[in-house]
């Protein structure tokens, strides 16, 4: 028989909890930059040198704003089967279920990054066109 190592949950919990806040804000923040991308498209309506990047912008956020739904909603889902397991291994988890948080960290992590890297973008553009 092998032997099962455990996670204690609050470490998770903790950690999830954390993740959910940073998507909270890296979503109200996108609301705010296609606020200013719209502002901006307004102001240079006309020309056609911006429509591109703004629609490139525009497609940007929408696609962030359904991975941030997609993350938060599985985090949802994994917090549900952790509780669950939590109750029959004495507020402990599996290696599976940590390895589901380990990968749910690698893309909170890289969604993180990817947010980042267009909010820098991003703000490069509105510097160009302000």
């Amino acid at each position: 028989m092998s032997a099962q190592h455990t996670f204690h949950i609050s470490r998770m919990s903790n950690e999830k909890n954390d993740w959910q806040r940073g998507l909270d804000f890296y979503k109200d923040e996108i609301k705010i930059h296609a606020h200013r991308l719209s502002d901006v498209s307004g102001m240079y309506a006309p020309k056609d040198e911006i429509k591109p990047q703004v629609e490139h912008f525009q497609n940007q956020f929408i696609v962030q704003r359904d991975n941030i739904d997609q993350l938060s909603h599985d985090l949802g889902s994994f917090e549900k089967k952790v509780s669950q397991e939590a109750q029959k291994m004495a507020e402990h988890i599996s290696d599976i279920t940590l390895a589901e948080h380990d990968a749910l960290r690698k893309r909170y992590t890289e969604l993180e990054k990817t947010i980042n890297d267009l909010r820098h973008e991003h703000n490069a553009f509105l510097v160009k066109y302000i």
